[in-house]
């Protein structure tokens, strides 16, 4: 398996018979002539751009798992056929790609997939969305909902997981991976939605609170980034 960061939560996963592309927005899509999966867990601009559906080049094979608050008007007329428009809480199969979706903390879903016997995790906008300044309620509410939607994904043995670890967040920002590895954990896990702050990523694993995961959280540090696994 090879990943590539491509930009703030855009990953491009290219496995053995097909590739996977997650949440594109801005960066260089690496090249393959393998069927490709486009994944876009929300309409955010920073999620999803149309640019992805210049990816259908003719004669490669395509398909799109998009997020039903998408509009399927944003999707060009000819390749409406090659959609599939998810919801939170429902499970998919295309092509032999099995998709279990997860309701975001934000907008739109989550991705758990199974392909080629691996499991692949991209959380899209799930996160624990803790700000400072904000209501104590408001904050707990969003603790108790990341919390209870990561119970989905408790003992499901993940091989490779995508999950944000926003500096926005200040003091909080590792609210959502730590939660994240204490219910379910993946043997890999890459930091996403860093908004080009790449240095939370040794902050995180410098803690000796988080001492057990830190071999599991990759290093990723700039665009462009390629990790054979």
């Amino acid at each position: 398996m090879k990943i590539t960061f491509i930009l703030h939560s855009g990953y491009f996963v290219e496995l053995e018979s097909c590739c996977l592309l997650f949440d594109y927005y801005q960066g260089e899509i690496p090249r393959s002539d393998k069927p490709l999966y486009v994944f876009a867990s929300h309409c955010h601009e920073d999620h999803f751009s149309p640019a992805v559906f210049q990816e259908a080049r003719p004669g490669r094979q395509v398909r799109f798992i998009l997020s039903d608050d998408i509009w399927e008007s944003r999707v060009p007329k000819e390749l409406r056929e090659s959609a599939v428009f998810v919801s939170p809480h429902h499970t998919y199969e295309v092509d032999g790609l099995k998709i279990a979706t997860l309701q975001s903390t934000d907008q739109g879903v989550a991705f758990l997939i199974q392909c080629e016997g691996k499991r692949i995790y991209h959380a899209g906008d799930l996160n624990c969305w803790v700000w400072d300044g904000a209501p104590r309620y408001q904050n707990d509410q969003m603790v108790r909902m990341y919390r209870e939607e990561l119970e989905l994904l408790k003992e499901k043995d993940i091989d490779v997981a995508f999950v944000p670890l926003d500096p926005r967040q200040d003091a909080d920002f590792d609210l959502g991976m730590r939660y994240f590895f204490e219910t379910a954990g993946a043997k890999r896990v890459f930091p996403m939605h860093m908004w080009g702050d790449y240095s939370v990523v040794p902050l995180f694993k410098a803690d000796p609170h988080y001492q057990n995961y830190a071999s599991c959280l990759m290093d990723v540090s700039a665009p462009g980034q390629v990790f054979d696994i």
